[in-house]
């Protein structure tokens, strides 16, 4: 019988000799997240400051990608819808790199690509 379980061991040994460990590396949020705060404007925070709110500490891709329906509302309300969804339709290519390729397809269906 034994007494330490094989992948305990190895993990184990693996800790104490120094073995590399690979984490992905996640592309920064933070360029996409000022573009929206500054697509959103003054105005556009002020306008709804939870949406704002969200946009500044959102911690996943998804979360400021669902934002951009919300933003779209507040924007119309501040700038006329036209305006509204050119504003949030430019952001759409600094999405490709960060999102999931399921909600990139999605998208492309949408927009009749």
């Amino acid at each position: 019988m034994r007494w330490i379980k094989p992948a305990l061991r190895n993990s184990i040994s693996a800790l104490l000799a120094g073995g590399e460990t690979r984490t992905p590396v996640k592309p920064s949020l933070e360029p996409l997240r000022k573009a929206m705060i500054e697509v959103l404007g003054a105005e556009g925070a002020a306008a709804n400051p939870q949406l704002f709110h969200r946009l500044l500490y959102a911690d996943t891709i998804e979360t400021l990608w669902f934002a951009r329906s919300e933003m779209v509302l507040v924007l119309s309300a501040v700038h006329g819808e036209a305006a509204a969804l050119d504003a949030v339709w430019k952001l759409a290519p600094q999405f490709e790199a960060l999102l999931p390729q399921g909600l990139q397809q999605r998208d492309r269906q949408r927009a009749g690509n």
